[in-house]
């Protein structure tokens, strides 16, 4: 039953149309869930960026799981007939926009599908990409609109997923079924554990920092944020969600890091069905290397991605993304022993510790004289 509960979540939101400053959808999504939860209690800052937090007595340093709500996509600027001038938000090379099928998703409700008919690049006095799209029949379309590509609805496929927009709304379902299956533990001392949904994650980061700004992130929390990242032959979709120890920019707290990897290896102990990658995964950025940089304790663990941000690499096209049901349920299930096993190994015995033990342990050999 949880298994199922949190494929339909998963099947949910991965389907959500939505773009960088244009997440809410999946917001009224989160806060619709919220809402039937008594216990749970949502805030926002001034930047449009969700907390989810429980209320009754909580214990240790907060424990914050993070995801982003957005994925690459257009937004309306110029609506004329059927003729649309839309901006790209997001990172998806040049060669996959040419006579591309997207699809309107009007404020209205109203959606309509449609061909990139002219496209110009980003430049250095153009942020975004710009597309010329023409829709296949009459939409009341208005500046401030989104667009998405014109994909198939979540499905699932021989244990795969594959859907418009895995990263990252596969990470914040992820993150609401690990946050329910914590709540039901009848823990002596609960940890604070919240989650922290952010916006605008495509174009840099900018919902994460804006949050930083505004104090809306405790500084004495550790910051566990969720991705789906490009997979790689050595880091397999299908062999498990990945401790991530860095991207393409820069690596992650060390510390927590190495807490979740020992967690993630007594769980693997446990739970023979259960397994685990520990990868540096190059082939993005992520929102826990900007929290680092701006003091934070923060890691990632992530979900390798077929297909990432819609790009199929062998055949040129657009398509959906892809990951393993079976490495979407090992990160609830390591989502969840980290928030319940964190504070038993952020102290010792820590990686210091064990240096210092094997120092005490064998310092003898060093003894003999040179």
């Amino acid at each position: 039953m949880q298994e199922k509960s949190a494929e339909k979540v998963l099947l949910e939101l991965t389907g959500l149309p939505v773009a960088a400053g244009c997440e809410e959808r999946v917001v009224a999504w989160v806060e619709r869930w919220a809402s039937s939860r008594p216990s749970v209690r949502v805030r926002r800052d001034r930047y449009g960026n969700l907390m989810l937090s429980r209320t009754g007595p909580k214990y240790g340093r907060p424990i914050i799981i993070e995801a982003h709500m957005d994925h690459p996509a257009f937004v309306v600027r110029q609506a004329r007939g059927r003729t649309l001038r839309a901006e790209f938000r997001g990172g998806v090379r040049d060669a996959y926009f040419p006579d591309a099928r997207v699809r309107l998703h009007a404020r209205s409700g109203e959606t309509c599908p449609g061909r990139i008919t002219g496209f110009r690049p980003r430049t250095a006095k153009r942020r975004f990409p710009e597309v010329t799209v023409v829709l296949d029949r009459e939409a009341k379309a208005a500046p401030g609109d989104l667009m998405t590509w014109d994909l198939p609805a979540p499905k699932v496929r021989q244990g795969r997923l594959h859907a418009p927009a895995c990263d990252d709304l596969a990470g914040v379902a992820a993150a609401l079924q690990a946050f329910d299956v914590i709540g039901r533990k009848r823990l002596k001392r609960p940890p604070d554990v919240r989650l922290l949904f952010t916006r605008a994650e495509e174009i840099g980061f900018i919902g994460a920092l804006g949050a930083c700004r505004a104090g809306f992130i405790p500084k004495t929390a550790r910051i566990i944020a969720l991705e789906n990242s490009k997979s790689y032959p050595d880091s397999p979709i299908g062999a498990g969600p990945v401790v991530r120890v860095g991207d393409r920019a820069t690596v992650f707290d060390h510390r927590l890091t190495y807490a979740l990897g020992g967690i993630a290896e007594a769980l693997a102990k446990r739970d023979k069905s259960f397994r685990w990658q520990r990868k540096l995964m190059p082939g993005g950025v992520c929102e826990a290397g900007a929290f680092v940089e701006l003091g934070y304790t923060a890691t990632c663990l992530c979900l390798p991605l077929g297909n990432y941000h819609n790009m199929n690499e062998e055949t040129g096209a657009i398509a959906p993304e892809s990951i393993a049901l079976e490495d979407y349920h090992g990160l609830i299930k390591l989502l969840v022993a980290a928030a319940t096993k964190l504070d038993a190994v952020d102290a010792p015995p820590s990686l210091r510790s064990r240096l210092n033990q094997l120092f005490a342990e064998r310092a003898d050999v060093l003894e003999r004289p040179m």
